[in-house]
């Protein structure tokens, strides 16, 4: 892949290309996750790295960059056992910049999940920013920007990623050897990686789970209340996806129960289980589960479940 290819970002992958024969020392990539960011930063790092500027795949460059060994091309990230990149991480770069480039005319660094530095890392990093060699080139990507410095975001060149139309997530799909289907297309809401992640079968094995457990809601039930609670457990680490799955599913059933009409509704795969839903539950009751569960999506944190916001989730779902 090169700029020419890459789908989406229109406005960003056009400013790349004019910077490439003289690029800024620092960009930040910001936007939500799964917008490809981390991508484009490479593809870019291709391009700068390249002896032609053109990712031409033939050079000495290009081929060192594509078996993973260039020496002038890091990736600096957060440890598995660590909770923020280290001012040690950073260390490590200024220090490898003070060797200058072997191969290229630039060292490329890429920083992944920016807002993962620490306050200590960001102010090492700096300096390096404030008076950098004219061979350095920084890209931090960055899914929360507000966590960045005001001082690091006045040094660089932000770019802010936009969600994608629904023919780039189309073409992104093709690309990959999946065909494109219009539930998944909508359901992505323009994050090509919620679009990719739809055609894992542990993904649609969990949808269909949590479908399956909301057609057996009767509003009542203690028993389903507490298989609730293990099901949730279980589910913890996949917060954002439960909660918006089961929000999307009793929309299209409050739309279909309104309307009797199918052209509403988002989970067109899905069908035959919202109209039995819709048909089990009334207006209100449905309206009612809605908003219960759009009040609780704010609650949890994919990294801290804490026991009150549980207790909350098995109240709304008996009716209390």
């Amino acid at each position: 892949m090169n700029l020419d290819t890459f789908v989406g970002q229109k406005e960003i992958v056009f400013a790349l290309k004019k910077a490439l024969k003289n690029p800024f020392h620092a960009y930040i990539f910001e936007g939500e996750k799964g917008f490809g960011k981390k991508l484009l930063a490479r593809v870019f790092s291709k391009h700068i790295l390249c002896e032609n500027k053109s990712s031409c795949g033939v050079c000495k460059s290009c081929r060192l960059f594509e078996a993973s060994s260039h020496p002038d091309f890091h990736i600096i990230k957060r440890q598995e056992d660590k909770k923020e990149i280290s001012v040690e991480s950073i260390r490590e770069i200024i220090k490898d910049l003070s060797r200058g480039p072997i191969f290229s005319d630039k060292k490329v660094f890429i920083i992944e999940e920016g807002e993962e530095l620490s306050i200590s890392a960001q102010n090492a990093l700096l300096k390096t920013l404030e008076e950098p060699p004219t061979y350095a080139l920084f890209i931090i990507t960055c899914n929360n920007i507000e966590r960045l410095l005001p001082t690091v975001l006045s040094r660089s060149i932000v770019l802010s990623f936009k969600r994608y139309s629904a023919s780039e997530i189309a073409k992104i799909l093709e690309q990959n050897g999946l065909e494109p289907k219009d539930y998944i297309v909508k359901l992505c809401k323009g994050n090509p990686k919620i679009a990719l992640d739809f055609y894992n079968k542990e993904v649609q094995n969990k949808r269909d789970y949590i479908f399956d457990k909301l057609l057996c809601y009767d509003g009542a039930s203690f028993d389903l209340i507490k298989e609730f609670e293990s099901d949730f457990e279980k589910l913890k680490n996949d917060f954002e996806f439960l909660f918006k799955n089961i929000i999307y599913f009793l929309r299209d059933a409050l739309f279909y129960k309104k309307t009797k009409s199918i052209e509403l509704i988002t989970n067109t795969d899905k069908l035959e289980k919202i109209i039995e839903f819709s048909n089990k539950h009334t207006i209100s009751h449905i309206y009612k589960l809605l908003q219960d569960f759009m009040i609780l999506e704010k609650y949890p944190d994919a990294n801290v479940i804490s026991d009150n916001v549980l207790d909350m989730i098995f109240l709304k779902l008996s009716g209390g």
